[in-house]
């Protein structure tokens, strides 16, 4: 079905009725079996971006065309359910390798258009394929990012830097300020010295009231030296006292009290050791004791062995032997007994009668009683044996539970492990990929500085020509020569619109290379430098000789003007300081600007006109024209130099190295991380195999435990089975048994009876005989069941000696670990005690010493006592004198009252604390008020001053070092971006590397396969692949390597195809349609082509559209078009083999 336009395959009738009409299609899509690109996954997603959820089966993509009765209409796309665009579906398709404008489609003339495209648009092919442009996404995204951060960190360095140029200004305000205080307290500092100086003129008037009294107190002043000279020595000697005194007490008392208290400290510490010698010494002995019982435990086991051993089976054999022969002895005694009774009369009938009874009945009884006793004999073993079993199945299933715990908790340390060990390994494997990722980047990067900086240096060295070309080194000799009054070039003294530039440049001309300066002597000792350095000639303007004009800018833009296409005169289509008009003047004069040249010739002007194309019409007639001028050696307005091309370089090569700094600081880290890890990896995979064997050596307990315990179980089973049947089996017996044995007693009782009545028969030795006899075989089978149940007490007891040996061999290990432990502790406390006695023998030598030293000590101080109790006597003896001088004084003392009164008030003012005179350089009051008037002239000439200045300083540096801070933050994540933006760039290469590498490998095959012959895939640059083109070389058979553009027409046909199948191959998808891509081949190949597409459709479904006879031929279904009656399309199914 064909239509020209969309909205005709939509049911019309309702348009036509006036209202709109709407359909919709939904496709479904199974991705079950689809995953994200590896080399993308981990890329940044937009919140707006549609993306598959992980683990999604299927897609479901719809779209709704909505037809307005006006005939306009509008598509709405749905991705399950959700409204999205046609762009983010494509974006899905493209995922899932369906991609209607790549080689999933290819229309008639695809194959004719990719011969014609160019290199560039080849190679995008190949980025599609790569997913580039997803790359380029992500990196316009961090450049975004990036700009946002150059915006905020010039704010921040404009910001700065007024900051900065205030903090200049606050400083100098500051000085100002500070100064001002300084003055301010030196001022302050004289008044105080002031009042200083008063107090001291008051102390020399007193001083000269005392010299004129000196004569008086002659007299009285020898008495008081004398009583001086006394109280000096008695101070002398209190000194020495005092002196003495402390010294007994400090070396005395407070060093002997120190002495003392350090040998309390090391008692202390030696009794605390013996507390702990005390306490090894009963853990010893608890050792000791533990070790004999031990010891005794093992002769107690030796013995119970070797009782063991020491029964004899031959003593049981021989008892055995020994009842036979008693039995034999008792028949003999009984038969004596019977001739006896004989011959005795009736009274040994009865007995015999008896004994004869007591025999039967004892032949009844003994195998019933030995029945018995072993029955009892067996159950008071089963009884051994079923508690010996019954402990070992309680031991067994605690140390079953202890196993158990322990394994749980193994458990839970292996899978935490485990867990730890996989964390790790993702961690080394994501740590070991950004490595890699950031190794190629630094190589890549590595190449391409290199390469700028070859670039760099090629384009300063072409800059450095080009400015000795300009004369730009001659301006730079003369700026480095220091000359004053020198303004610089023309052009760099205006500034004009992008739209007139080239017009006015064309109209000034070598002028604007021309140098302005103040006035003729600058421009004579500018010439004289140039000649002496041979530096060139550059021509001068002097501001003060150009002709003066009147200083108005040109009206005529404003005036209305009939000449159409005139724009203004020149000089008003600059800007420029009004100093440089005169300048201007001269270099343009009165040339006007017009937009082109049939405008220029039409204006009735007799003026130089200059067209935006840059025609030149001169006022004499001549004109100026053609193609623009190769710019490169001319003068440009705001510069004299050429379009700065370093600077980009320059900026890409800073960016490049600080690129390189960061991913080298990063690796470095990642580098520290990953031994990290690795280390960490080493440790939990030995813990990891360390746990695995404990848990595997658990396993083999609890199963040899659970195999016991369930052996034990069925024995114990067994036992109490058997100990049943022989209660049952003594109950009967007891039921037979116990009236036979009432019996027998009876009877033996009645045989004492007539034996006690009849003592001195002379059956009584007989029988005495008789019953020794039978007495000591009674004794023989006791000692026989007795040897018996010991025997089998020895089958349950060597077991139990079994065990008692496991368990002392593990006693015997911990002690032997508590008495080692015991012994590096003990040695431990010997080293400490010896060193204590060691001190404390210093400190009791050290006390000795002391208590030497006081003996001399208290006799000095005796000595002293009664020297001073004598000078007191002296002394007292002219205070007696004195009291009658001293009236005598009295009078003096009145005078010297009032001039103290002034002294005080004197005082009162003075400062606190006061200054020292020495360190000052005035002589006297006087020259000090002179000082104190020149500081408060001083300070009344600062004003006003700005005392807020100094925390408004404070405040400000605070703002600069939180901008520093904020500067470091920009700089770090500018890093950061940089070091994304290169990152992705890397792993955007590879991404086409590895695609172009495998399409050049498929082309290779299907080439081959289609034409005989061998081609390949060739980048225009190798190095940045991304920044060249693609082109297909061929080497058909038979004929020479051709490029595409080189070949005919069918050649170029099976080129393009093989191009297209090759990129097909990359990256296959489930279906391909092909439209007449066979109709440029010859026969031969498109047998070939259809066989290749046969080959390939094992992998996906091809639909094909050709007319070829081959190609329908290898078709699996064939369906023709043909144009039926009228104006309908008929479609028919075709055989095979039509």
């Amino acid at each position: 079905m064909r239509a020209e336009r969309l909205p005709d395959l939509i049911n019309t009738a309702k348009v036509k009725d006036g209202k709109s009409s709407e359909t919709s299609v939904s496709v479904r899509f199974d991705i079950s079996d689809w995953s994200p690109r590896e080399d993308i996954k981990d890329l940044e997603i937009d919140e707006d971006e549609f993306f598959f959820k992980p683990g999604q089966k299927d897609w479901i993509v719809s779209r709704k065309l909505r037809l307005m009765p006006g005939g306009s209409y509008a598509s709405t796309y749905f991705s399950d359910g959700k409204t999205c665009t046609l762009q983010q579906i494509q974006k899905l398709l493209r995922d899932i390798r369906v991609d209607p404008e790549g080689s999933n489609v290819v229309m008639q003339g695809d194959v004719t258009r990719i011969v014609s495209m160019s290199n560039k648009e080849r190679r995008n092919l190949i980025d599609e394929l790569a997913g580039v442009a997803l790359f380029d996404s992500r990196i316009e995204q961090t450049h975004i990012k990036l700009n946002d951060v150059y915006e905020r960190q010039e704010r921040c360095e404009i910001l700065s830097k007024e900051l900065e140029s205030n903090k200049v200004k606050l400083e100098k305000e500051c000085e100002k300020a500070k100064k001002y205080q300084d003055l301010k307290q030196k001022l302050n500092e004289f008044n105080e010295l002031k009042k200083v100086f008063l107090y001291n003129d008051q102390i020399i008037r007193l001083e000269e009231i005392n010299t004129k009294e000196k004569d008086i107190k002659n007299k009285q002043n020898n008495l008081k030296n004398k009583s001086k000279t006394l109280e000096k020595q008695i101070e002398v000697l209190v000194s020495a006292l005092k002196v003495i005194i402390e010294e007994l007490k400090e070396k005395g008392e407070d060093e002997l009290i120190k002495v003392n208290s350090d040998i309390g400290s090391i008692n202390t510490n030696l009794r605390e050791l013996e507390r702990l010698s005390a306490l090894n010494k009963s853990e010893g002995l608890k050792l000791k004791e533990n070790r004999d019982k031990i010891s005794i435990t093992k002769r107690n086991i030796e013995i119970d062995k070797n009782n063991l051993e020491n029964f004899k089976e031959d003593k049981l054999i021989q008892l055995e032997r020994e009842i036979t022969d008693l039995s034999n002895a008792h028949k003999l005694s009984r038969k004596k007994l019977s001739d006896a009774a004989d011959e005795s009369g009736q009274f040994s009938k009865k007995n015999l009668k008896i004994n004869c009874d007591i025999d039967n009945l004892k032949r009844i009884i003994e195998p019933l009683e030995l029945q018995k006793r072993d029955i009892e004999s067996e159950i008071l073993e089963n009884n051994t044996q079923k508690e010996e079993i019954s402990s070992q199945i309680k031991l067994l299933k605690e140390e079953k539970e202890k196993i158990e715990y322990i394994d749980k908790s193994q458990l839970i340390k292996l899978t935490d492990n485990k867990e730890k060990l996989s964390s790790i390994k993702i961690n080394i494997s994501n740590l070991n990929n950004e490595i890699n990722v950031l190794q190629k980047t630094v190589e890549r990067l590595a190449n391409e500085r290199l390469k700028l900086e070859k670039d760099l240096s090629k384009v300063e060295s072409r800059k450095e020509t080009l400015n000795e070309t300009r004369g730009s080194y001659a301006l730079r000799i003369l700026l480095e020569a220091g000359l004053d009054g020198i303004h610089g070039y023309v052009a760099q003294l205006g500034d004009v619109n992008n739209t007139y530039r080239y017009a006015l440049e064309i109209a000034a001309g070598n002028r604007l290379g021309q140098i302005v300066v103040d006035d003729e002597n600058v421009a004579a000792k500018a010439i004289d430098i140039l000649k002496k350095k041979k530096a060139g000639r550059l021509t001068f303007l002097p501001l003060n000789r150009l002709k003066k004009t009147n200083n108005k800018i040109s009206t005529a833009r404003f005036e209305k003007n009939n000449c159409n296409g005139y724009i203004d005169k020149a000089i008003n289509l600059i800007q420029f300081d009004k100093v440089y008009y005169d300048i201007f003047n001269y270099v343009f004069g009165e040339t006007k600007v017009f937009t082109d040249l049939n405008a220029a010739k039409n204006a009735q002007n007799k003026s130089r006109i200059v067209t935006l194309e840059g025609e030149l019409l001169e006022v004499t007639g001549a004109i100026t024209g053609g193609s623009k001028l190769n710019r490169e050696l001319a003068y440009k307005f705001g510069s004299n130099e050429e379009v700065d091309n370093i600077s980009p370089l320059k900026k890409r090569l800073l960016e490049i190295n600080e690129s390189i700094i960061y991913a080298n600081n990063e690796m470095n880290r990642k580098n520290m991380n990953l031994d990290n890890f690795i280390i960490k990896q080493r440790t939990k995979n030995e813990l990891f195999v360390s746990i695995s064997k404990e848990i595997d050596l658990n396993k083999n307990l609890f199963k040899a435990n659970e195999s016991k315990i369930q052996a034990n179980s069925q024995r114990l089973k067994q036992l109490s089975l058997k100990h049943v049947q022989l209660k049952n089996n003594l109950k009967k017996i007891d039921i037979g048994y116990i009236p036979y044995k009432e019996k027998l007693n009876r009877l033996q009782l009645n045989l004492r009876d007539n034996h006690l009545n009849n003592q001195k028969h002379s059956l009584s030795s007989i029988n005495k005989d008789f019953e020794g006899v039978d007495s000591k075989l009674e004794q023989l089978i006791k000692e026989r069941n007795f040897l018996l149940e010991k025997k089998n007490e020895i089958a349950l007891n060597k077991e139990r000696i079994s065990n008692e040996e496991k368990l002392i061999l593990l006693k015997e290990k911990n002690l032997m670990d508590s008495i080692q432990e015991l012994a590096l502790s003990h040695q431990d406390w010997m080293i400490k005690r010896n060193d204590l006695k060691k001190e404390l023998t210093k400190l009791e030598s050290q006390k000795n010493n002391l208590e030497k030293d006081l003996g001399v000590k208290r006799r000095n101080r005796d000595e002293l006592n009664l020297n001073i109790s004598n000078q007191k006597q002296a002394q007292n003896e002219i205070v007696l004198k004195l009291e009658y001088l001293e009236r005598d004084c009295q009078t003096l003392l009145e005078e010297k009252r009032n001039e103290t009164i002034k002294l005080q008030e004197y005082e009162k003012a003075l400062p606190n604390p006061m200054p020292a005179l020495e360190q000052n350089a005035f002589k006297n009051l006087d020259d000090l008020q002179t000082q104190i008037s020149f500081l408060t002239s001083s300070l009344e000439n600062l004003e006003p001053v700005n005392m807020l200045a100094l925390d408004e300083l404070e405040e400000l540096e605070e703002r600069l070092n939180a901008l520093v801070e904020r500067l470091e933050v920009l700089s770090k994540e500018r890093s950061e971006l940089l070091l994304r933006i290169e990152t992705v760039s890397t792993l955007r290469q590879e991404a086409f590397m590895e695609a172009f590498t495998e399409v050049d490998k498929h082309f290779r095959d299907i080439f081959a396969v289609l034409s005989d012959g061998d081609g390949f895939l060739q980048l225009e640059n190798k190095n940045s692949p991304l920044d060249g083109g693609l082109t297909l070389v061929a080497h058909p058979k038979g004929k020479n390597v051709r490029r595409l553009a080189s070949m005919s027409g069918g050649e170029k046909s099976l080129t393009a195809l093989s191009f297209l199948f090759a990129l097909q191959k990359y990256k296959p998808s489930p279906f391909y349609a092909l439209d007449e891509v066979d109709s440029f081949l010859d026969g031969i190949n498109v047998e070939r082509l259809s066989k290749l597409i046969t080959t390939q459709s094992s992998n996906a479904q091809f639909i094909v559209v050709s007319h070829r006879r081959p190609m329908i031929n290898a078709s699996m279904r064939t369906i023709g078009v043909a144009q039926a009656r009228g104006a309908h399309t008929q479609v028919i199914g075709l055989p095979n083999a039509a």
